[in-house]
C-alpha cells in the first residue's frame, strides 16, 4: 500500500470514527474497510493534483468568486423550487432528463460540475456517461433543454473553469 493511499484510508477511517463517536477497534476496522472501498471505488476522491505555485495561487484567487457564484445559484434555485411548492409556477409535465456535454472539463472538473448540479435544488445528477462524455441530469423544469445547457456551460465557463477546469 502506497503512503498516499495509506494516508487517505487512515484519514477517512478517523473521520468515520469521529462521526460515529467511537474509537472501538471494531469501529476503526469497519471505518478502514469502508475507507478502502471509497478510495478504490472513487479514486478521484483523493488528494488534488500537484500544481505549480503560480497555478495554485491563480486558482486560489478565483475560489471566492466561484463560491459566491455557487451561493447565488443555490439561492436562486431554492427560490425557484419554493415557487413550485407554493403553486406560483406551474411545472406539470415539465420535469425531464437533459444530457449536458462534458466538453473540455477534466475528470475533476466533471466531478465538481456534478456536485454543483446536485447541490442546486431542482436539478440532480443521474449518470456520468464517459463513453459519450455527457452528464445526465434530471431537472424540475426541463421545458427548455437548450436554456439549461446554456446555464450549465455559462456557470462552468465564468466561474468554475478558473478553479476546477
Amino acid at each position: 500500500m502506497s503512503p498516499r493511499l495509506l494516508a487517505q484510508v487512515l484519514s477517512l477511517a478517523l473521520l468515520y470514527a469521529l462521526m460515529v463517536g467511537s474509537f472501538h477497534p471494531v469501529d476503526l476496522a469497519l471505518g478502514a474497510a469502508l475507507a478502502l472501498g471509497v478510495v478504490r471505488l472513487f479514486p478521484m476522491a483523493g488528494l488534488p493534483p500537484v500544481l505549480s505555485a503560480r497555478e495554485h495561487w491563480r486558482r486560489t484567487l478565483h475560489l471566492p468568486r466561484f463560491g459566491w457564484a455557487l451561493a447565488v445559484l443555490v439561492a436562486r434555485s431554492c427560490f425557484h423550487v419554493l415557487t413550485v411548492i407554493f403553486g406560483r409556477a406551474d411545472l406539470a409535465n415539465r420535469a425531464g432528463v437533459v444530457e449536458v456535454p462534458m466538453g473540455e472539463r477534466t475528470a475533476r472538473g466533471v466531478q465538481v460540475s456534478s456536485w454543483v448540479m446536485s447541490l442546486a435544488p431542482g436539478t440532480v445528477l443521474l449518470e456520468l456517461d464517459w463513453g459519450k462524455r455527457v452528464m445526465r441530469m434530471h431537472a424540475l423544469d426541463a421545458s427548455d433543454p437548450d436554456k439549461l445547457l446554456q446555464q450549465q456551460d455559462n456557470f462552468y465557463q465564468r466561474y468554475q473553469r478558473a478553479v476546477f477546469p
